[in-house]
């Protein structure tokens, strides 16, 4: 088996190297590819392993093309006045979520944002990304959401659990029914959800998440750890990677 596994390293260097495959004959060419074919029909768990190699390589550059977006997209992301953001004004770590209102995995990621912010309080702020990508409805949910804010960050603290935190579909009956529970102004939240200021902002939010490769919900940025999904145990490490910083 060792001189085997030695005959095909040999064999794929010289099919892999072009001056030698031009100095070898034909019967020599067919000689190598006849030791590949053996090997690999005697140790066919090698296609497996590299397989699984190439999917990895993948995911490396993949993530890395995430990394180097977020790097270039900072300001964008961290820094728009016109996003709401809950949480201390000077915190140890900024975490981003872009998120969506019909979303069920926002709803459980949900629980974890609300455990985060009752546990590490002003050590932390949450900067939400409003990210409607589930139909109509969502995208109205979100331009309330926003025109909720333009009432103050608690009465959107308010509205935004109250969304986030129901089931089923968001008419706008039920939109405006949540609303008036959690303290909003319906009448003056529904003359500024008009302003198309407030769709261009979820549009440039669309256009971001794009070129960070956001492709669901929710989508966390935990200091400088990307997290997709709502992975509690991935967030938690992010989590505690930024406040050990």
């Amino acid at each position: 088996m060792m001189r085997l596994a030695g005959l095909m390293i040999a064999a794929l260097a010289l099919l892999g190297c072009q001056q030698a495959q031009a100095q070898m004959s034909e019967a020599d060419r067919d000689e190598v590819r006849e030791i590949v074919r053996e090997y690999i029909l005697e140790n066919p768990e090698i296609i497996e392993e590299a397989l699984i190699e190439l999917q990895r390589r993948a995911r490396a550059r993949e993530m890395q093309s995430m990394y180097d977006a977020v790097s270039a997209q900072s300001d964008a992301i961290f820094n728009d006045p016109r996003d709401p953001r809950i949480g201390a004004d000077e915190p140890d770590l900024v975490i981003v979520e872009f998120m969506d209102y019909k979303c069920s995995y926002c709803r459980v990621a949900n629980d974890w944002v609300e455990d985060v912010r009752e546990q590490y309080g002003d050590r932390v702020q949450f900067i939400f990304k409003e990210y409607p990508i589930l139909g109509d409805d969502s995208v109205q949910a979100s331009i309330a959401a926003l025109a909720a804010l333009r009432q103050g960050v608690e009465v959107y603290s308010a509205f935004h659990t109250a969304m986030i935190s129901s089931s089923g579909p968001l008419p706008d009956e039920r939109i405006f029914q949540l609303a008036r529970v959690s303290g909003v102004d319906v009448e003056r939240m529904r003359a500024d959800m008009e302003d198309p200021a407030l769709l261009e902002h979820i549009t440039q939010n669309r256009s971001l998440g794009s070129v960070l490769g956001v492709t669901g919900t929710p989508f966390f940025i935990v200091g400088d750890t990307v997290v997709a999904g709502a992975n509690e145990m991935a967030l938690d490490e992010a989590l505690a990677r930024g406040l050990n910083n």
